[in-house]
């Protein structure tokens, strides 16, 4: 049986395993970086189109982030691996941690099966 979750739009999507998530997240922040220092060099109309794709990699960014936050953790292993990620974003300053992310993480290690 798959697990699934649903987000704040209201649709049903299917978790994948929380791995899978945090890796998918890493992406997006370094393709986030990538994008961030090509346009501080950036001028003219290559500045508008970079920041427009940035705008767009920073939603799916923080859609990634939520989902890495809510995804259900079935072992310790995974609850570590997920308070590691967060807490590497956190000390580093990767990117910005709303308080519904956090509560929603935190949330998430409440509801562990023993």
């Amino acid at each position: 049986m798959s697990i699934q979750l649903v987000c704040s739009n209201g649709q049903v999507v299917a978790a994948e395993g929380v791995a899978k998530l945090i890796a998918e997240h890493r992406r997006s922040i370094a393709e986030l970086e990538r994008l961030g220092k090509r346009a501080m060099e950036a001028e003219g109309t290559d500045a508008i189109l970079l920041g427009q794709r940035l705008d767009a990699v920073m939603a799916e960014e923080a859609a990634l982030r939520r989902r890495a936050a809510i995804a259900p953790v079935i072992t310790i292993a995974e609850m570590k691996m997920k308070a590691a990620h967060f807490q590497r974003l956190t000390a580093h300053s990767w990117c910005e941690i709303d308080v519904d992310d956090l509560r929603a993480l935190l949330d998430s290690f409440t509801k562990l099966e023993s």
